[in-house]
Order: C-alpha cells, then structure tokens, then sequence
C-alpha cells in the first residue's frame, strides 16, 4: 500500500471523526441528515472515520499477527458499524435518487463483503479473506475518491446533481475494479497451476494474506 493511499485515507478518516463531534460544524446539508437521524449519521461518521484510519494500520501490520489481529477486528467492528449506518442515512440524504442509489450500493456491498471476509478466515481460508478485505476496503476507499473528484467538478462548474450522482457512483467503482485488475495475473497463474497437476507445488506468493480475526 502506498504512502499516498494512506495518508488520504488516514485525513479523511480524521476528518471524518471531526464532523462526528462537530469540529468543523457540518455543512447545511449534513447538518439536516443529521437532524432527520439524531445519533445515527454521527455514528456512520465516527465508525467511518476509525474504520479509515485503522484499516491501512492492519494492513501494515499484516507481517505481524500479534498486533495484526486486534487492530484488524477493531477495523471490522468500526467498518461494520459504520457500513450498517450509512444505509439509512443514504435513504435520508438530500442527494438526488441516483446518488442516494449510488450510497446505498456502496454500503451494502461493504457491508456484505465484509461479512464474507469474516466468515473466510473463521473457516481458515486465508487467501479468500485477505482478497475480500481488500475488495472491501476498496470500497470504503470510495469515501476518498468522492472528495477528490468533487474538487474538478466544482471547479470545472458542472451540474452539481448530475456530477455528484455520477460520483456517488465512480467513487468506489473505480477502486473496487482496481483490486480486480491488480488480482488478474494472479487468478490466471492460478487456473494454469489448477490445469496442470503435474507440476510441482508453487512457492508462496509474496503478497501475504491479511486477517481481522
């Protein structure tokens, strides 16, 4: 993971948690979901934001289970919490119903790959875990490329309902194909290795596998 990606993510995270308690006070429309879901939006923003900041930490610490595996459940509990926060308050947005539609994929999706990542390491696939943790930050990592997308569409002045119902879109599709496309040569080095028996069994591969539990 590069120094980039973390440090984003790490910002947004902490931004994240400043709107939760109300450093900055939040925009009119977030200051309305947040009267609309008393306690809710600000707990979608304070998981959120500790989810942002401890994933990248798991995945650094992936080399060392002992200290790997506690800031990883804590990433997945503040992740969980937070995925299952952000439906209703995508439901009660101002966003336009295309964008609303685009939040709600979003935090389904994470939530459901999430669960699926848990579910594999507690059946010890480790490899399936640690390709569904990095889908589902991925996805989570949209919450990123919705803030920097928003600048060029600003600037350029396009039709803000339009351009935020794209993004609320783009934002964590084009992270989440990132992943698929990083996973390609892999997945066909391991179709050939699963066409021929014969051959000697592979070494392991460098990139290690990641675990939240």
């Amino acid at each position: 993971m590069s120094a980039g990606l973390v440090l984003a993510a790490t910002l947004t995270g902490l931004a994240a948690l400043g709107s939760a308690v109300g450093t900055p006070p939040l925009p009119p429309p977030l200051a309305l979901l947040d009267q609309r879901l008393p306690g809710v939006f600000r707990l979608h923003m304070l998981a959120t934001g500790l989810a942002m900041i401890l994933l990248p930490c798991a995945i650094l610490l992936r080399h060392k289970p002992r200290l790997h595996r506690p800031v990883g459940r804590a990433a997945a509990g503040c992740l969980l919490v937070g995925a299952a926060a952000a439906l209703p308050s995508a439901f009660a947005s101002e966003a336009v119903p295309a964008a609303k539609l685009g939040f709600l994929a979003q935090g389904g999706l994470c939530l459901a790959l999430l669960i699926l990542a848990l579910v594999a390491i507690r059946r010890g696939e480790r490899g399936r875990h640690a390709q569904l943790m990095q889908q589902t930050a991925a996805t989570a990592f949209g919450a990123v490329v919705l803030r920097l997308l928003l600048v060029p569409a600003v600037l350029l002045e396009l039709p803000f309902d339009v351009a935020y119902a794209v993004i609320a879109w783009v934002s964590w599709m084009l992270p989440l194909a990132a992943v698929h496309v990083w996973h390609l040569p892999i997945l066909r080095g391991q179709s050939r290795r699963a066409a021929s028996p014969g051959l000697a069994a592979p070494t392991e591969i460098g990139r290690q596998p990641i675990s939240a539990t």
